[in-house]
C-alpha cells in the first residue's frame, strides 16, 4: 500500500525535504517558521546530533525540537493534546 505523503505527513528518509518537514510541523500545529528553524539547524549539522551521532529518524528529532521549544512558552490545550496524542503513537 502506497502512502500519500500529503495525508500521512512525511516519510523517514534522510535527509528529509523541507516540504516533508513543513508538513510534519503543520500536522502538529506549528507554522512553517518553526519547521524552517528545525530544518536549517539540522541541515547545518549534516543531520547529526549535538554529540555528532547520525540522526536515524528525523521525526524523533522534530518531536524533541517541538518539545524543547515549547517548554518555555505557554501551550494552548490544542497543542498539548496534539503532543500527548503524538507521543502515544
Amino acid at each position: 500500500m502506497k502512502l500519500n505523503r500529503t495525508t500521512k505527513g512525511c516519510n523517514d528518509r534522510l535527509p528529509p525535504s523541507f516540504s516533508d518537514v513543513a508538513i510534519y510541523f503543520g500536522n502538529n500545529g506549528f507554522p512553517k517558521k518553526v519547521a524552517e528553524g528545525f530544518y536549517q539547524y539540522y541541515k547545518s549539522k549534516k543531520w547529526r546530533t549535538d554529540k555528532g551521532c547520525p540522526i536515524r529518524n528525523w521525526k524523533v528529532a522534530a518531536s524533541n525540537w517541538i518539545w524543547m521549544h515549547q517548554q518555555h512558552k505557554p501551550m494552548t490545550i490544542a497543542i498539548k493534546l496534539r503532543l500527548q496524542f503524538h507521543q502515544q503513537q
